[in-house]
C-alpha cells in the first residue's frame, strides 16, 4: 500500500482555471503513481484539470488524482476497477490502482470505442515525434464553471476531443474534434452538433475573455507540465512570455480530423461524401445525397468559405486503428485536406 507524503498545506480555495501547484506536483512525482505514468508513458496521458490530475488510458479516466491535506488521493469508475458495470465513483489508494492496472486496462478496453482507441493513439503518437509541427496539451476539454447557477445561464456544455499548440510563433491552438468511421457522421454527437458547439464557443468568446479565458487555461497547462518533469517541447517552454508579447490576437482555429474514411463497399459513400449531406446546402464533395435532417450551412454559413464567420477546418485519412501512423496531428499524412477558401 502506498504511504502518502505530507505536504502540509490546506486545500487552496476554489478558483476556475487550469492547473496544480509545485507542492501538488512534488507530492505526485513522489507516489507509485505517476511510477505507474512513467513506466507506461506510451499508453498513458495527464490531463490538467482544475487543481486535479485525470491520469488517462484510451481516453477514459484510470484515476482522478488530487492532493488534499498534504496527500495524493485518487478516484476511479467502479466499473473499470472491478467490470462490475457500475459507473459510480470511488476513493481508492493510488497503490491499489497500481498493483490493478492490468485488469483497470482490460476492463476499460472493453467498453472503449474505435473513436476513443484512435483518440488516445493519435496524441501519443504526435507528442511522441518530436519533429511534429504541434504538442497535444489537452484532451477531453470542458469549459469550468465558477458555480452551476452560471453554468444554468450558459448554453454551452461541449467537449473538445484535442487540443494543440502549435510549437513555431507566433503559437497558434487547434481546437479539435475526431471523428472515426461513416457512423460517426450524423445523429446527436455527429458533425452537426460539432459545428454547433464550434459555432457557440467562439460567439462566447472563451479563448480571450478576459477572465478565466482558454487560452490562459492552456499556458497553465503547460506550466504545470513541466512542473511534473513531463516533456514540453523547447520552442513552448516560455508559451506565456511568447503570448504576452504576441498582445492578446492568439490564433485559433478549429478542426474536424475523420480516420477510417473508406467506404464500406465501393457503392456506399465515404465518411467524407456522407458529411458533406449534413454541412451542405448542396451536392458537394461527391455527395450522392443531401441529409434531410439539421443542416450546418443553413443555420451558420459555409464553414468551408473564408467569408464565412465561423470557418473550420478539415482533415480526412483512410488510416484505421491497425495502421494509424499519423504522428503530427495537423500538418501529418492526411490523404484530403478541406481548408476554408
Amino acid at each position: 500500500m502506498y504511504a502518502c507524503a505530507c505536504w502540509h498545506k490546506e486545500d487552496m480555495a476554489k478558483q476556475i482555471t487550469r492547473g496544480i501547484d509545485q507542492e501538488f506536483a512534488n507530492a505526485f512525482r513522489s507516489s507509485e503513481l505517476y511510477g505507474l505514468y512513467k513506466k507506461y508513458e506510451n499508453e498513458l496521458y495527464i490531463g490538467v484539470r482544475n487543481k486535479y490530475l485525470n491520469l488517462y488510458y484510451y481516453c477514459a479516466s484510470v484515476a482522478k488524482v488530487e492532493f488534499k491535506k498534504g496527500c495524493i488521493k485518487c478516484m476511479i469508475a467502479k466499473k473499470y476497477l472491478d467490470g462490475t458495470g457500475i459507473a459510480s465513483h470511488i476513493n481508492i489508494d493510488p497503490g491499489v490502482i497500481c498493483d490493478n492496472y492490468a485488469k483497470i486496462k482490460e476492463n476499460i478496453e472493453k467498453r472503449s470505442t474505435p473513436e476513443k482507441n484512435a483518440q488516445s493513439k493519435l496524441i501519443l503518437l504526435n507528442n511522441a515525434n518530436s519533429k511534429s509541427n504541434w504538442f497535444c496539451v489537452d484532451i477531453e476539454w470542458a469549459k469550468a464553471f465558477e458555480s452551476r447557477q452560471q453554468k444554468s445561464k450558459v448554453d454551452f456544455f461541449a467537449r473538445f476531443d484535442i487540443v494543440a499548440i502549435s510549437k513555431s510563433k507566433p503559437h497558434e491552438v487547434a481546437l479539435i474534434e475526431l471523428k472515426y468511421g461513416r457512423q460517426a457522421i450524423g445523429g446527436r454527437s455527429g458533425i452537426y452538433q460539432h459545428i454547433e458547439n464550434f459555432y457557440k464557443y467562439q460567439s462566447n468568446g472563451y479563448f480571450d475573455a478576459k477572465n478565466n479565458s482558454h487560452k490562459y487555461e492552456i499556458a497553465n497547462i503547460v506550466n504545470s507540465y513541466k512542473l511534473l518533469g513531463i516533456k514540453v517541447p523547447e520552442k513552448l517552454q516560455n508559451l506565456q512570455s511568447d503570448w504576452n508579447d504576441s498582445g492578446q490576437n492568439v490564433k485559433f482555429g478549429f478542426y474536424v480530423i475523420t480516420l477510417d474514411n473508406n467506404s464500406l463497399t465501393p457503392r456506399h459513400s465515404t465518411p467524407k461524401q456522407s458529411m458533406a449531406a449534413y454541412l451542405f446546402k448542396s451536392k458537394r464533395w461527391c455527395c450522392n445525397k443531401l441529409s434531410s435532417g439539421p443542416n450546418v450551412e443553413k443555420k451558420y454559413g459555409d464553414v468551408t468559405s473564408l467569408r464565412n464567420k465561423l470557418q473550420v477546418n478539415f482533415l480526412f485519412s483512410s488510416q484505421t486503428l491497425g495502421n494509424l501512423k499519423i504522428n503530427d496531428v495537423i500538418d501529418g499524412d492526411y490523404d484530403d485536406r478541406e481548408f476554408p477558401k
